[in-house]
This record gives C-alpha cells, sequence and structure tokens, in this order.
C-alpha cells in the first residue's frame, strides 16, 4: 500500500491555481463585429501575487515493488509508449487507472525535491502527479491516466477522424493554459522545456492537458546535454534554433515550442519528417507571409479542413508566426498569446507589418502566386486589339487604360507613356508583390525596350467619380467605409511596405469600388516611373487643385494632402473645382466655422442629397481629418495612420488638430497660396 508524504506547501511552497477570467468585449479595430466566442472559456492568470493557493494535495510515496507488480513487471503488455525520459505504462492502483512513468536517467543527488516540486502542480490543463518512487537508483511518477491519447495520435495518423477546427482551437487554448499556469502560475515558474504534441494528452471530451513538464531536471548534466542536442538537431523539430545547442533555460523556448504545435494545428502536418532536411518551420515561413499579405490561406491551412472560422485562423497564424520567427527577445509572452487566440488583443500588436515583410525577406517565394507575370508586348498589344480604342477605359496622366481577358481572367492594361529607364524593371517586379485588400492587385508587366505594360486585377464598379460626382448617390456608410479603408490602403503602403512606397497623385479617380463599394487604391507607386519635370509641368496643365504647391516633391505628406481632398470631396459631394475655384478655398470659412461652432454649423458643407441622414460624430471627425491634412503647412500634417485612428474613433480629433490651429484656417500665407 502507498504511504502518505503529506502536503508538500510547507515544505517547498506552492503554486497558485487560476481564478476564472471575463471574456473581454470584442476588438476595437475593423473586426469589431466578430461572431460571438466558442462555447469553451478558459482561465488566465495575471500577477501571480493575486493567485490563491491550491487546495492541499498529498503525494503518495510508492514502492517500487508495488509498481513492479502493477505492471507485471512492468511488462510489454502495459507499455503505453517510450520517449526520451522513460517508459509509460498503464496500470491500475487504489482502484484507480493510473499512468507509471519509469525514468530511465537520473541525478540521484537530486532526491525528493524535484518530485515534490511536481505535485504541487494543480491544474485542469495539466497531467495531475498522484505519487512517487524513490528507492536506490529507481525514480517512478505516478500520474493521473489520461484516457484518448496524445495530441500526435489524433492529430498526424491518417486511420484517425479528422480533428475538426473548433476542437483544434479548443486544444491551442487549453494548452496554452496549461503552459501559462506553469510559467506564472508557479512559485518557482516551471519551464516546460519539451512542448510538442507528444506531450499533449487528451480526455475523452478533448480537453488537453500538458504532461512531462520539468522532467529534464531529473537527467544527468551530460544526459540533459544529449537529450537537448538531439531535439536541435531535428529529431523532433521543436528545440529553438537561436539557442543552438546551449539551449539557454527560458520560457522563451517554450513559446518556440509552442508555436511549432500550433503551427502543426494550423496545416496538419508533422514537424520534421514530411520535408527532408527542413523542418515545418522552414516551410511555412513564406506561405505564412503569403497568407498574411493576400489572405490567401490554401497552400498553409490543412487540406482536410473543410470548414474553419477565418478570424480565429488568422489569429492562431499570427501567434505561430510570432513564436517561431521573431528573435526571442522579442516574441510573446503565453499570456499575450492566449489573449490574440481568445479576441482580447489585436494579433498586431505581437506581429507588426515589418515583422511580416521579414517572412517574405522582400519577395515572396511562391513565384506560381505570387510573382508578378512577365508578359511580352505583342501579347499584350493582341488582347487589347493593338490596343483599340474598342477596349480602351480611360486616359490620364500617366497613360491609356485597357480592359482586355488574360489568362481566362478580365484584366486592366495600363501602358504608360512617360518612363524613367532606369531601374524601371525592378519597380515594377516590387509592385507585383505589394499585396492588401485596399490596393489594386499588380498581376504582370512588360519591359519591353521602350514600352513599360502594367497588368492589374479588373475592379468591376468603376471608380469613385463615377458614384459620387455622377447620378448615384453615395449613402453615407458607403462614404465613411471608403474613406476609412482607402486610408488604409494608403497606410499600407507608407508604414508596412520596404522600402515604403508613395501614392504620389490619390484621387477620386484613382479610387475603384469593387461590387461591395469596398474600395480599392490604383496607381500607387507609379510616379516613380515619371520624369522629374513632370511634376512641374502636370501643375501647369490643370490638376493644380489637387496638387500640395508647398510639396511639389513627393512624400508621405503630400500623400496625406491629396487624401484630405478626397475627404472634402466625400463630406460635400463636390468636384474639386467648385465654381472655378479649388475646393480647398471654397470650404475653407466653412470649416472653420464648423470648428468653432461645432456639429450644428456645417450643414452648408456637408452633401445636401444626404438629406442630413449621416452619423454627425463620424462627420466631425472627418472634417477634423481634412483640417489636419490640408490646411496644415506639411511639417504639422499627421500621418496617415493617425486619420485612420481618428477616422474609425480609436483616437481622438484633438490628437490631429489642436486648440491653436484654427490660425492655419484664414491665414494670410498658407502653404497652397500661388
Amino acid at each position: 500500500m502507498g504511504k502518505t508524504v503529506g502536503t508538500l506547501q510547507l515544505l517547498i511552497g506552492c503554486c497558485k491555481t487560476t481564478s476564472e477570467s471575463d471574456r473581454c468585449q470584442n476588438d476595437t479595430d475593423d473586426r469589431s463585429k466578430l461572431p460571438a466566442p466558442p462555447p469553451y472559456q478558459l482561465k488566465e492568470y495575471d500577477d501571480r501575487s493575486e493567485l490563491p493557493a491550491p487546495p492541499p494535495h498529498e503525494l503518495k510515496l510508492y514502492g517500487y515493488k508495488e509498481l513492479a507488480v502493477a505492471t507485471e513487471y512492468f511488462s510489454q503488455d502495459y507499455l503505453l509508449g517510450e520517449g526520451g525520459f522513460g517508459q509509460v505504462y498503464k496500470a491500475t492502483l487504489d482502484g484507480e487507472e493510473v499512468a507509471i512513468k519509469k525514468l530511465k536517467i537520473i541525478k540521484l543527488e537530486k532526491k525528493l525535491e524535484e518530485s515534490e516540486f511536481l505535485t504541487c502542480v494543480n491544474h485542469p490543463n495539466i497531467v495531475k502527479m498522484i505519487g512517487l518512487c524513490r528507492e536506490g537508483s529507481n525514480r517512478v511518477l505516478v500520474l493521473e491516466f489520461v484516457p484518448n491519447k496524445t495530441l500526435t495520435y489524433h492529430l498526424h495518423d491518417e486511420k484517425n477522424k479528422i480533428l475538426d477546427w473548433p476542437t483544434r482551437m479548443k486544444i491551442a487554448l487549453q494548452s496554452a493554459n496549461g503552459l501559462l499556469y506553469l510559467h506564472q502560475g508557479c512559485k518557482p515558474k516551471i519551464i516546460h522545456r519539451d512542448m510538442k504534441v507528444d506531450n499533449i494528452l487528451l480526455d475523452n471530451n478533448f480537453n488537453a492537458k500538458v504532461a512531462d513538464f520539468s522532467l529534464s531536471n531529473f537527467l544527468s548534466d551530460t544526459d540533459k546535454v544529449s537529450h537537448i542536442t538531439s531535439l536541435f538537431r531535428g529529431t523532433n523539430g521543436y528545440a529553438d534554433p537561436e539557442y543552438g545547442n546551449i539551449q539557454k533555460i527560458s520560457d522563451k523556448l517554450d513559446i518556440y515550442s509552442f508555436g511549432v504545435i500550433l503551427l502543426e494545428l494550423i496545416t496538419g502536418r508533422k514537424p520534421c519528417s514530411d520535408y527532408g532536411d527542413a523542418t515545418i518551420v522552414k516551410w511555412a515561413k513564406s506561405r505564412i507571409g503569403q497568407a498574411l499579405y493576400e489572405n490567401d490561406y490554401t497552400s498553409l491551412v490543412d487540406p482536410r479542413l473543410k470548414k474553419y472560422e477565418e478570424l480565429e485562423m488568422i489569429r492562431m497564424i499570427y501567434c505561430a508566426a510570432a513564436s517561431l520567427y521573431k528573435p526571442s527577445s522579442f516574441r510573446p509572452n503565453i499570456k499575450q498569446i492566449i489573449e490574440v487566440l481568445d479576441r482580447k488583443m489585436l494579433p498586431e500588436e505581437i506581429m507588426d507589418r515589418n515583422d511580416i515583410d521579414g517572412l517574405l525577406d522582400g519577395i515572396p517565394p511562391n513565384t506560381q502566386i505570387n510573382m508578378p507575370k512577365m508578359y511580352g508586348f505583342e501579347e499584350l498589344a493582341t488582347a487589347t486589339e493593338f490596343f483599340s480604342n474598342a477596349h480602351l477605359l480611360g486616359e490620364g496622366a500617366l497613360g491609356q487604360v485597357f480592359k482586355a481577358t488574360l489568362d481566362g481572367n478580365d484584366v486592366v492594361i495600363k501602358r504608360l507613356k512617360r518612363i524613367r529607364p532606369e531601374n524601371t524593371l525592378k519597380e515594377m517586379k516590387f509592385l507585383g508583390v505589394v499585396r492588401h485588400p485596399n490596393l489594386v492587385k499588380v498581376i504582370g508587366y512588360c519591359s519591353e525596350g521602350a514600352n513599360r505594360v502594367l497588368v492589374s486585377e479588373f475592379v468591376p464598379n468603376r471608380t469613385l467619380t463615377y458614384h459620387l460626382h455622377g447620378k448615384y448617390i453615395l449613402d453615407w456608410s458607403k462614404r465613411i467605409n471608403i474613406a476609412i479603408h482607402s486610408a488604409k490602403g494608403l497606410e499600407y503602403l507608407h508604414e508596412n511596405c520596404k522600402p515604403k512606397v508613395l501614392h504620389g497623385y490619390i484621387k477620386t479617380n484613382n479610387i475603384l469600388l469593387d461590387d461591395n463599394f469596398e474600395p480599392k487604391i490604383a496607381d500607387f507607386g507609379l510616379y516613380d516611373f515619371l520624369p522629374d519635370r513632370f511634376f512641374s509641368t502636370h501643375i501647369s496643365t490643370g490638376s493644380i487643385f489637387y496638387a500640395d504647391i508647398d510639396q511639389q516633391k513627393l512624400s508621405e505628406k503630400s500623400d496625406v494632402y491629396f487624401f484630405g481632398i478626397i475627404l472634402l470631396e466625400l463630406i460635400s459631394g463636390r468636384e474639386y473645382i467648385v465654381n472655378g475655384f479649388p475646393i480647398f478655398s471654397w470650404a475653407e470659412d466653412l470649416i472653420k466655422h464648423a470648428l468653432d461652432n461645432g456639429e450644428c454649423e456645417y450643414t452648408n458643407l456637408v452633401d445636401s442629397r444626404l438629406q442630413e441622414e449621416y452619423d454627425r460624430e463620424e462627420m466631425l471627425r472627418m472634417i477634423y481629418c481634412v483640417a489636419a491634412s490640408v490646411y496644415k503647412p506639411p511639417r504639422f500634417r499627421p500621418n496617415i495612420s493617425k486619420i485612420v485612428q481618428v477616422l474609425e474613433g480609436r483616437m481622438p480629433w484633438s490628437i490631429i488638430w489642436g486648440e491653436n490651429d484654427n490660425a492655419f484656417l484664414n491665414s494670410l500665407v498658407r502653404p497652397f497660396d500661388l
């Protein structure tokens, strides 16, 4: 019979248990209308000092012979499996099924303390230790029996039923919650050191329990190095290569390994065996970049998953990427990972666009999907019936635009008429890898002799100019949506591309609308192709009212100015020339009056066709964005990210327009005076 050792809290202190936390409200970004959270809800840990002590947990001390008898002398008939730490047997003790782990390598100088410490761990997502044996050189652990095998078995055994997405998401959250308990709920913290799908056990309801935490403490120093080194060399693909053979003890090691587990849940692939010398981490790197750039998960997600929640998938991809591809010092901790998975933190807070750029190394690797296609000039000429007027969609300062069919799809072919020959080919390739849902996708290009042609996706619902200034009346909900998402496309060009991309000449004519009135910015970056003299020539030939007179050299601030003019058109419904005057001149006194007197005083500024059916707070925010973008000198203008946040209501307008800024209105000298 087993002997009671007693409550170990008095010997070594205790770990602290979890406290229930309420699920927070939805994100404040543009995904605010997320569906209700899944029914499972997990525990979280905040400051460890606030956690209550666990209930008393008695550890039984078993004799070696008693455990040998229970397993018929460690018979193969009772063997559940074998790993780096020893063999695991199923047995019955005290009328209950248990798992008996016979450690094969131990440090004799570590007597009971290591085992005692493990008994203090008490969490529903951690395998519970029931007792142990410490006779002579024998160290045997008695653990709760978890009946439904390992995550490896259910995820990678082709004979089994495919794990559906809700189950995978639940396992990810529960495993992370168990790891959080080890990292933040125990004193001292426990570093698992061997997180992998083999060590995530599942009960009959597919609830996850983390096993084998801290067992490397039982290894001798020599064997520990051998064990960890074998992991690093690729026998399982979970070891953090940043630490090499040393594998310095840190919770960041566990984060890296957990990132691999998330990647397995996403892809359904094993960590090593399917890739030759490469690991799943290397295999997935470019595919994650592609998924996050293009919202295209085809080459990454487990093809056996017929259905999944896309926003949950995005969050898990972000968590995996931040855990695996960021340097250890910049990786999120496990609490942040849980908050992203559980919709309590925006995924961009742990992995921004600069981090994602690093996954692509400048050019996406899947050339068939990501690289722009190089077309021959004759092929494009043939597709347009030799640039026939029958295919002509329009003509602007940059060149003529034709509609055609290539590779079975409707496309737009833009034939540039003024170019700078140097570096043009490289720049055209770069435009082809820029991806954002609010940017027109560049599909291909031609660079033969003096001919420069871009092939882009066809956006069917014409331009913002057509819908805003024609017979169609755009309602306010469409206008504010167009404003916000166009700003996000511009923000991506300025802040998330390497190198940054300047639009150069954004206006309502190059904001295209799809059938759902979602905006896509066209012609970004094309002004880099033009000769330097173009701007002065262009200004003198009729586009002066969009041009930022004080900022003829292209910059982010000139783009912000142009965007402010677009916002003014969305507010007023007027074209950029009003009764022979530029729109900013027409609107200046009206904007000053509105900002001096509040929302009741901008009636004459707002498009009368709206018939006052608009959100007044949204309207006022847009007016402030116009004031800051158009009427401030370039050095005082906000960047586009602040415009996005003010338009969305995530930042107060006072950040971009202070009490003294009204002086910029009706001033004697303005940045755009001729």
